[in-house]
C-alpha cells in the first residue's frame, strides 16, 4: 500500500512537498487564468513560431499552461516565492492519472448517485474534497482518451488538470484531502472497468481459431469461416464497444441509435448461431445504461430490433 504524504497547510511548503514526491505541478491564478505566454509561444504575436507546447523549447518555464508542470524543486521554491499565494494545479494524463470531478452545482451528486445505482458501485480509490464542495476521485490513466462530460454535473478530466489541496476555490474554501492531517496518498487504482469509456485505440480483433480444410465439412466451422449471407462479422464485445462510442456524444437520440444498431446485429448472429442472443443482450443492457439510457429506453431498443434488417454490405 501506498505510504500516505503529509501535505503542509501552506501553499508554497505544500507545492514542494508534491514535487519531491514526484507530482509534477504549475502555478495557477486564483482566478484560474492562464499565465501569459512568451512572445514565441502567443499565437496572437507576430513573433509567434509555430509548435506543439509539449515540444516547446522557449526555455520560459510557465508558457502553455500544464504543459510547463515540473518536479524541479529549485523552479517550485522559485515559483512560489514569486507568487506565495498562487494555487497548485496538476495535469492528470501527465501525473498517470484520470480524474472522476463532480459539481454538486450542476447535480454531480446526483449523477454519481444514479450512476452506481445502474454499473454498482465505483472502486475505493484517493479523493480530494474541492472548495466548491465537490469531489475528486483519482484513478490510474486507463492509457486512451475519455470524453469530457459524460454524465450531467460530471467531468472526466484526463487530458486536463486538477488543483491540490491546499488550494483556494473562488468561493474562498480550501480543497482538502480527506482525514485528519491533511494526507495525500499517490492512486493505485485502475480506472473503473463498469465505466467502459471510449477508447482512442480499437483493440485488435482476436485471432481466429486456425481451420484446417476438413473441419470445414463440419457445419460450425462452415458458420465461422464465412458469415452466411455477407455482412460484417461482430463478436459481443464489438457490440459493446459500439454502444460505449456514443457516450461521447450528447443527444440520447444518436446513444438510442448506437444500441438499436448493435442490437439489430446481435439477434441476426444469433439467428445465425454466431454468437449467444442472451449474453449480447446483457451485455448490450449494461452498456446503455452506463452511456445513461434507461432501463425502459434500452429495453425497448433492443426488443424492437427483433424486426431487424439485415446488415449485408454492411461496410464499418
Amino acid at each position: 500500500m501506498t505510504v500516505g504524504i503529509r501535505i503542509p497547510a501552506e501553499l508554497p511548503a505544500a507545492a514542494e512537498t508534491y514535487a519531491e514526491a514526484g507530482i509534477k505541478i504549475f502555478r495557477v491564478r486564483r482566478n484560474k487564468t492562464p499565465y501569459a505566454n512568451c512572445a514565441r509561444c502567443d499565437k496572437n504575436s507576430s513573433l509567434y513560431v509555430q509548435h506543439r507546447p509539449e515540444d516547446c523549447q522557449c526555455g520560459v518555464p510557465t508558457c502553455h499552461g500544464f504543459h510547463a508542470a515540473t518536479t524541479d524543486i529549485d523552479l517550485v521554491r522559485r515559483w512560489w516565492k514569486e507568487e506565495p499565494e498562487a494555487n497548485i494545479g496538476a495535469p492528470c494524463k501527465l501525473n498517470g492519472w484520470a480524474v472522476i470531478d463532480v459539481d454538486p452545482r450542476n447535480g454531480g451528486y446526483k449523477s454519481l448517485c444514479r450512476l452506481e445505482e445502474r454499473v454498482g458501485v465505483l472502486p475505493g480509490t484517493t479523493m480530494q474534497i474541492t472548495g466548491g464542495d465537490g469531489l475528486h476521485m483519482l484513478y490510474l490513466t486507463p492509457g486512451f482518451d475519455l470524453p469530457g462530460e459524460p454524465f450531467e454535473g460530471i467531468d472526466f478530466k484526463h487530458n486536463g488538470y486538477i488543483l491540490l489541496a491546499p488550494s483556494v476555490h473562488s468561493s474562498g474554501c480550501r480543497y482538502l484531502w480527506p482525514g485528519a492531517g491533511g494526507i495525500f496518498y499517490k492512486p493505485e487504482i485502475a480506472w473503473p472497468a463498469a465505466l467502459l469509456p471510449r477508447k482512442e485505440r480499437k483493440p485488435a480483433p482476436s485471432p481466429r481459431p486456425a481451420v484446417k480444410p476438413a473441419d470445414l465439412r463440419h457445419p460450425f466451422w462452415t458458420r465461422m469461416a464465412s458469415r452466411p449471407g455477407g455482412g460484417k462479422m461482430w463478436t459481443v464485445d464489438q457490440l459493446v464497444q459500439h454502444v460505449m462510442d456514443s457516450v461521447a456524444g450528447d443527444r440520447k437520440h444518436g446513444r438510442n441509435n448506437s444500441l438499436y444498431f448493435a442490437a439489430c446485429r446481435a439477434h441476426e448472429l444469433d439467428s445465425q448461431g454466431l454468437i449467444s442472443l442472451a449474453e449480447a443482450e446483457a451485455a448490450l443492457l449494461h452498456a446503455a445504461s452506463v452511456v445513461g439510457l434507461t432501463d425502459s429506453e434500452a429495453r425497448a431498443s433492443f426488443d424492437s430490433a427483433a424486426n431487424r434488417p439485415s446488415d449485408k454490405g454492411y461496410a464499418a
